[in-house]
């Protein structure tokens, strides 16, 4: 006898440190937050061109710095656009910073994780003390040195190139890191890393990974960050901020999701990080002739009564005879067809068109994705099949 557990999920969720890769074009069911428009405070300073992190430590106290192959410099500058100080980490370089993180106790991690080829094999998370504990305009960096658990080949197939790291966040003592996908084609998932937050060397551990969209401005993170006291957590793409929150074990992808749309896009936006519970500062990178702008992002009002999340699916489906049935529950729509999709990323059952049922005959025990395609979308679902 065979029988499946289902838990609807508003993202895919791998487990067991496995890679899912697909080329299945799909999108959670959502309700989308309040459109954000992006409020300009300043121009950034001449010397942050490409500013590509961020660490705010109040509203009038940002450090930043700039992208591949500029100076080993961190950068602190004030909500006017004034330079207040100048860190060089003088014992490393800056091959391609990509984000600042910050812990409780105010150490700076810096990303040195950009890796737009895939082909990296010295990537590395560098700390240094908080800035307010020392004087002086140089100071050295300890390194945390890792390689992806899961990547074999450098660079891998294009399909695969989902190794550039953008975006990282200190929680719980542990650097954790979201990928800006390359692939191509787009298959439209971030993947989400944890190392300890220490000097070493180390193996990246897969967590969990999202399917966030089928276009390089939705996909692609270029930045994260946390506020520590509330827990949410964001991730920056060009088109829009997404917030999670409600999670449970430090994934945070098994949590709510709430997506917050920018009504007018930004230029190259590269950072985030947060000034209140509900606002976020995010820079971008400026041309030859400018550096970019500073700009202020509201998320919702301040009670959250504003925002929308992403909503649970409501499946009903059963076992009969080693076929799987399924219908939808308060849905004014049709079933196009039902898709069944291993951890591999490989399609182990299809449903025939305008067909609500599939047979799992032949599946070993384990996880799946399950994908139904309907005229509104599609929905997605991870199941569990126990013989």
């Amino acid at each position: 006898m065979i029988m499946i557990k289902t838990k609807t999920v508003l993202q895919i969720i791998l487990t067991f440190s496995l890679i899912f890769n697909t080329n299945c074009q799909t999108i959670p069911q959502s309700n989308q937050g309040q459109n954000i428009k992006l409020r300009s405070i300043t121009l950034i300073p001449s010397v942050l061109k490409e500013s590509s992190g961020i660490v705010a430590k109040n509203r009038n106290s940002i450090w930043s710095h700039n992208d591949s192959g500029n100076s080993n410099d961190l950068f602190l500058f004030d909500s006017t656009g004034n330079l207040l100080r100048t860190i060089r980490v003088s014992n490393i370089s800056n091959i391609d910073w990509e984000d600042l993180a910050t812990d409780n106790e105010g150490r700076i991690y810096i990303n040195d994780a950009g890796n737009n080829n895939n082909d990296r094999t010295d990537l590395a998370i560098h700390i240094i003390p908080n800035p307010d504990s020392f004087q002086g305009n140089q100071i050295q960096a300890t390194s945390i040195n890792f390689a992806f658990e899961d990547q074999t080949a450098f660079p891998p197939p294009a399909s695969k190139r989902n190794f550039d790291i953008e975006g990282i966040i200190w929680h719980n003592d542990s650097i954790v890191m979201f990928t800006k996908n390359r692939s191509t084609p787009l298959d439209g998932y971030c993947k989400m890393y944890k190392i300890p937050a220490m000097a070493g060397n180390y193996t990246a551990k897969l967590i969990d990974s999202i399917f966030l969209g089928n276009t390089n401005n939705d996909a692609r993170v270029t930045a994260a960050a946390i506020r520590r006291e509330t827990g949410e957590m964001v991730l920056l793409t060009r088109s829009r901020v997404l917030s999670f929150h409600q999670y449970s074990g430090g994934n945070f992808f098994n949590g709510e999701m709430t997506v917050y749309p920018f009504v007018d896009l930004p230029g190259q936006a590269e950072a985030i990080d947060f000034v209140s519970d509900n606002v976020v500062y995010i820079t971008e990178e400026g041309s030859s002739n400018q550096s970019g702008y500073l700009y202020e992002a509201v998320l919702r009002e301040a009670s959250g009564t504003n925002e929308e999340k992403f909503r649970t699916s409501s499946l009903i489906k059963k076992i009969f005879n080693h076929t799987l049935f399924v219908s939808l529950r308060n849905e004014q729509t049709e079933i196009e067809n039902l898709k069944i999709i291993d951890l591999k990323g490989i399609t182990v059952s299809l449903s025939d068109s305008k067909n609500d049922q599939l047979s799992i005959t032949g599946l070993k025990a384990g996880i799946y994705i399950l994908q139904v395609a309907t005229k509104n979308g599609f929905i997605i679902e991870k199941i569990f099949i126990n013989e």
